[in-house]
């Protein structure tokens, strides 16, 4: 078994446009720990596509009101 975890983009950036602004927020949060805590962890890169599509999902709003 594999503890590096694998990025679905397409279906993670699809999942966002469901997320609550709080669970956006919540998940840059807790991602941007998990790189602070391991930056040379085997999953940084997971991590860092999430800050990005959370980050990309926030700012789509923010031009869409």
């Amino acid at each position: 078994m594999s503890v590096h975890k694998t990025m679905d983009h397409s279906g993670y950036i699809a999942r966002t446009k469901t997320m609550s602004l709080a669970s956006l927020r919540y998940v840059i949060g807790d991602a941007n720990a998990a790189i602070e805590a391991m930056p040379n962890g085997p999953n940084v890169g997971y991590y860092t596509d999430e800050v990005h599509y959370c980050c990309m999902e926030i700012a789509r709003r923010r031009r869409t009101k």
